[in-house]
């Protein structure tokens, strides 16, 4: 009956886990913030306010208001060329690319336009650009 027990206990278990799991799947601005807490957050500022630790590295709330979504998604499902090499060369799948992509352009309506940071066609350096 113990053994019966904790079988039911385990099965329980595992389908909270896929539940939660499946939940943040379906969720693409919380899986773009995980990815960025996990591989983006040693050098930008990901969220709506603070400095980048790397100062080269724009804020992604500037990101946001300096690309399109699509433009942006498409751009990581190509690879991120950038100016520096701090840059790791991370190759997303389009799921990634899609959340990460949505994840950034939440955070639009705190971001600089790209005209407040340095007037009309600038370009910010370390932006993410199409790999030839």
């Amino acid at each position: 009956m113990k053994q019966l027990h904790r079988l039911i206990l385990s099965a329980s278990f595992c389908v909270i886990l896929a539940t939660a799991a499946n939940g943040e799947d379906a969720d693409p601005i919380a899986k773009g913030k995980s990815l960025a807490e996990a591989n983006c957050a040693i050098c930008h500022a990901i969220y709506e306010a603070g400095s980048s630790p790397l100062a080269i590295a724009p804020p992604f709330r500037d990101i946001a208001t300096t690309y399109d979504p699509e433009e942006l998604e498409d751009a990581f499902n190509d690879g991120v060329a950038t100016d520096h090499p701090a840059m790791p060369d991370w190759q997303m799948t389009p799921d990634q690319a899609h959340a990460l992509a949505t994840y950034i352009m939440t955070l639009a309506g705190a971001g600089k336009l790209k005209t407040d940071l340095g007037g009309e066609g600038a370009t910010m350096a370390g932006t993410p650009a199409v790999n030839p």
